[in-house]
């Protein structure tokens, strides 16, 4: 019973009580996107939150998602909740994907959509932003998506439409975010961002489905 107890509070000290999990595997079961809500440290406030695992061990350690709107605070992706989700197969794309929308509270309602795809060789994910009075329109100041940098993961994006360019600056000695080489960018709601690609091992098809879609 003592070691029950011990690996359930790991499990949930490890995943800083995560709320709300959804997941998408890949097609070969080997790969598995988890999105969850979290407190990034005691305190803090709630925020959309992921981990990757490969083969069933952590590849990606917690990592948070959040765009920085121009003078609005907290992050769009802070002080969120989900209220959707939707996951589905792709089989001649031969991806697996879920949709998770989320609401965030204290902002007069801004919203905030991820979508993922998990293929054999990756995982990618990307924001969109519906319309919301708040956000009407969308002015973004910058771009706050981390990875956990993991040596043998290549962390790239496929971009589509005028969003500009991602650099990744280190956050810390074992993450990195996404800041935006132009800034601030202005859109009009709906907007779709690019996807951002985490590629496990060399082959990279699933760069070459996600041009252009």
């Amino acid at each position: 019973m003592g070691k029950v107890l011990a690996f359930l509070f790991i499990a949930l000290t490890s995943a800083h009580a995560a709320l709300d999990t959804r997941s998408v595997v890949s097609p070969n079961g080997q790969l598995e996107f988890r999105l969850f809500v979290a407190e990034p440290e005691p305190g803090d406030l709630y925020r959309i939150g992921y981990q990757v695992f490969d083969h069933g061990k952590r590849l990606m350690d917690t990592a948070f998602l959040g765009i920085d709107i121009f003078a609005q605070e907290p992050l769009l992706g802070e002080n969120a909740g989900l209220i959707a989700s939707s996951a589905g197969v792709d089989d001649r794309h031969r991806y697996n994907w879920l949709v998770a929308r989320y609401m965030q509270n204290g902002t007069l309602g801004r919203l905030l959509n991820v979508e993922v795809r998990a293929y054999d060789d990756g995982i990618a994910f990307r924001y969109v932003i519906p319309p919301s009075t708040p956000m009407m329109p969308i002015e973004i100041a910058d771009e706050a998506t981390e990875f956990q940098n993991v040596e043998g993961v290549t962390i790239t994006e496929v971009r589509q439409g005028g969003y500009p360019p991602m650099r990744l600056e280190p956050l810390n000695a074992s993450e990195v975010v996404t800041r935006l080489t132009q800034k601030p960018f202005r859109a009009d709601p709906p907007l779709t961002g690019p996807w951002r690609v985490i590629v496990v091992g060399k082959d990279a098809g699933i760069l070459s489905d996600l041009k252009g879609r």
